[in-house]
């Protein structure tokens, strides 16, 4: 039987547990990636080999470490892509990250494919800053219990965040080109609730608003950004604004199809249509 108050409850303890949720800003270092996937919601197929330089990284990381007292009013901080490891400057990045956040945890989101590669620097930087390793796993062939071991040899955390080999764990966010979605239902189901990306000199909610960008150029700037779909960097006096970006539907939202599809794990074929429904 409906029980309409049931549905008013679950409403309000979704809106409460979303208000009340911790805070972690993910500063995006590149878009560029060494995996090729479906429905990428960086849209890393299209992304060119570009990256974030070092001196807009101390910018950013020096302003919102000092309004946040060193990311004590932060859960934590994330390096992410595309895939951070081919960022050529990760070790002086972990480093500046981790002098302004000197009160938070820091993580960085991997694939793992690279971390064979990688140079002492890197070790001895995500060492000494202790930086978490955070894995994802996918369906590819490498052998991620090795490169978790090899975490632990060289003395840096790590931990799985998750695992894409699993049946239904990749989703496809299929955007409406005509905008026509209610913003209000679509943020509140929202799958990238909380996921605040530094990129450039600005602040967006999630991946899918902040790096349009690529998406833009393949399909033909179909999409745009409006008044409060984020923030400059340098104009946020508080984490209170950050907040409210998180936590209110934003103009963008009326793009996103929520909830997203369950898709087969599967290579890109950069088209448009991985991304945006007709």
């Amino acid at each position: 039987m409906f029980n309409p108050f049931k549905k008013i409850q679950n409403f309000a303890s979704t809106l409460k547990r979303h208000r009340s949720a911790p805070l972690h800003l993910e500063f995006v270092v590149s878009d560029y990636c060494n995996l090729n996937c479906k429905g990428c919601t960086h849209y890393s197929p299209l992304a060119p080999k570009e990256f974030e330089s070092l001196e807009q990284l101390e910018r950013n990381a020096a302003h919102l470490g000092r309004i946040s007292s060193g990311g004590k009013d932060l859960d934590s901080v994330y390096i992410i892509g595309g895939e951070p490891l081919l960022y050529p400057g990760l070790p002086q990045a972990m480093n500046i990250l981790r002098q302004h956040f000197p009160n938070c945890r820091i993580l960085l989101f991997t694939n793992g494919l690279a971390l064979p590669r990688m140079t002492e620097d890197f070790w001895a930087s995500a060492h000494e800053n202790n930086i978490t390793a955070a894995i994802t796993r996918y369906p590819v062939k490498f052998d991620y219990d090795a490169a978790i071991k090899l975490c632990e040899d060289k003395g840096v955390a790590c931990e799985v965040f998750g695992d894409r080999t699993l049946k239904d764990s990749f989703f496809r966010f299929g955007l409406d080109p005509t905008k026509s979605q209610n913003r209000h239902l679509s943020h509140f189901k929202c799958y990238n609730y909380g996921c605040i990306s530094v990129i450039g000199d600005r602040i967006y909610p999630c991946s899918i608003s902040g790096c349009a960008g690529h998406l833009n150029k393949a399909a033909g700037n179909i999409f745009t950004h409006e008044a409060g779909d984020y923030l400059e960097v340098e104009e946020v006096k508080s984490l209170k604004q950050i907040k409210r970006l998180r936590d209110r539907p934003v103009p963008f939202c009326a793009y996103c199809k929520m909830p997203p599809d369950t898709v087969p794990y599967g290579p890109s074929k950069r088209d448009i249509s991985e991304w945006i429904d007709k």
